[in-house]
Parts: C-alpha cells; sequence; structure tokens
C-alpha cells in the first residue's frame, strides 16, 4: 500500500525529524520489505549514475530543474553554497554591527508581527535571525538553508534551548523544499552588492510566493538603489593602468595592442565597491 504525504514529521532512531515530501509504502512481510529494498537501492543507483533520456527496467530518467537551477549553473552554485557554509564568512556578516543590529532592532520593535506567529528565514546561514525571531516571541521558525551550515546553525539552535526548541532547520533550497505550514511571516538577508548580486532576492520572492500567507508580511519589504554621478581622478588611473598591459608591442615576440581597447572597456565597464 502506498500513501502520498506532502509535509510532516516522523520519528526515526527516536529523533523526531521534518520532511518536506515523501512516499509511505507499507509492506506485508519481510522477505516483501527485503526485496523492496534492495529494488530500491539498485533503481537509485541507476538513476544516480545515469543521464536524462538513458532507459531504466521501468521507465527513463527525465531532466528536471527547479527555479533555482535555472538562475545559476551547477558549479557556480557549489561554489557560493561552500563560500557560505563556511564560519569565517558568518563571522564577518555578524560582527558587521549594523546589518545585525538593525535586524535585531527590526524584529524588537515590531514584536507584534512576531508574537504567536510562524516564521519562515529564507537562507538562514547561522540561523541568528530565526533566534531574534524566537526570542520576539514566534510560535515556531523555519529555517531554511542549503549550505553546509545548517550543522553548525543546528548546534547553535540546540545551545540555546529557551529558543531553540521552536525552531525547525530545513536544509535545502526554498524553491524545492514543502513546508507543513503558511507563514506569517518572512524574515532573509537577501541584499547583495548594489542590491542585486547574488540573486538572493530571487529566491525571497519565490520564497514569498511558495510560503506566505495572503496577509502576511515580509522583513525586509523593500529595498532602495541610490544613485550618484562623480569623478573620482585616481580609480580612473587605477583602472587605466591596468589595461596597460595591452599595450606591449612585443610581449614574447607577439603585439598584444590589437586588443587595448577591449581590455580598456572591459575595466571600465565593471562595477566597483567601496567606501568614498
Amino acid at each position: 500500500m502506498l500513501e502520498a504525504w506532502k509535509a510532516g514529521y516522523c520519528r526515526v532512531d527516536d529523533i523526531e525529524k521534518l520532511f518536506s515530501r515523501a512516499i509511505k509504502v507499507v509492506l506485508r512481510t519481510e522477505a516483501e520489505s527485503k526485496a523492496f529494498s534492495l529494488a530500491f537501492q539498485r533503481w537509485k543507483q541507476q538513476t544516480i549514475s545515469g543521464k536524462a533520456g538513458e532507459s531504466l527496467e521501468n521507465g527513463s530518467i527525465v531532466a528536471c530543474k527547479s527555479k533555482f537551477d535555472t538562475k545559476i549553473e551547477a558549479s557556480s552554485a557549489q561554489m557560493y553554497f561552500h563560500y557560505y557554509g563556511q564560519l569565517l564568512h558568518q563571522q564577518n556578516m555578524l560582527q558587521d554591527f549594523v546589518r545585525t543590529g538593525t535586524y535585531y532592532a527590526a524584529v524588537m520593535e515590531n514584536r507584534a508581527d512576531f508574537e504567536g506567529k510562524v516564521v519562515v528565514d529564507v537562507g538562514a546561514g547561522s540561523g541568528i535571525l530565526s533566534l531574534f525571531a524566537a526570542q520576539a516571541g514566534a510560535k515556531h521558525v523555519y529555517a531554511v538553508e542549503a549550505s553546509e551550515m545548517v550543522e553548525h546553525a543546528q548546534r547553535l539552535i540546540s545551545g540555546n534551548p529557551s529558543f531553540g526548541q521552536r525552531i525547525t532547520i530545513i536544509k535545502g533550497k526554498v524553491e524545492e523544499v514543502e513546508l507543513p505550514e503558511k507563514a506569517d511571516i518572512l524574515i532573509s538577508e537577501p541584499m547583495g552588492t548594489l542590491l542585486v548580486n547574488e540573486r538572493m532576492l530571487e529566491s525571497y520572492v519565490i520564497a514569498r510566493d511558495r510560503f506566505l500567507a495572503p496577509d502576511g508580511k515580509m522583513f525586509p519589504t523593500t529595498g532602495r538603489i541610490h544613485m550618484a554621478p562623480f569623478s573620482d581622478e585616481y580609480l580612473y588611473v587605477e583602472m587605466a593602468n591596468k589595461s596597460l598591459f595591452w599595450q606591449q608591442h612585443n610581449f614574447f615576440g607577439v603585439d598584444l595592442t590589437p586588443l587595448h581597447g577591449s581590455a580598456f572597456d572591459g575595466y571600465f565597464s565593471q562595477a566597483r565597491g567601496g567606501c568614498i
């Protein structure tokens, strides 16, 4: 007998775990159970090692991509999640006291929005925003994180049991995971350089469309990019000097100057971040 479960809890080795999708298989005998297990493992191995379009014993492998896969290449995604899976990087963000303090103030000064509510932390990282939400009285917080940082986040949350008992860590991308209930509040730190770099805002919007209740709220709700023209002769000279490499007429016997114009344009088409 097969039963399809969309989301819920199950107990594995006396540990309660949240699952996003599941199929419950009820088998009548131990022999039947062993046969099913062997067949499933064989099918799983074929699927993992196979490619889209290849035939299997009972079907074929179908190519499928989540919305996350369509916006970023697999190699770039691997580097992205590896970067955010490092405690060193998380420490750098936590020690940005303007950033961390602003989020803390936003949550604590709006306790009424969090008290007794279901919160989803999109790209939870270390879990700090989930802990803020729990401090503000959230009924339950689902912390969604796709990188290996989930292991550290789980330890941090477990080490703060007065808040952590109301937080569930879910490893996966917001484009793919399932939650057992709608969220009253979405919280995230999705801003990159010039607001849109790293394209985390897209995942934040997808989380809104998938998980947020119709009358729910988002922290943050809006973002602004302020621009102003200015001239910096030192920056100009710095960038121009980088293209001087391509003005060499005898680079191991090769004239590089035909590419100088393209190199010059390339350097000046890049966005530069820093303090003015």
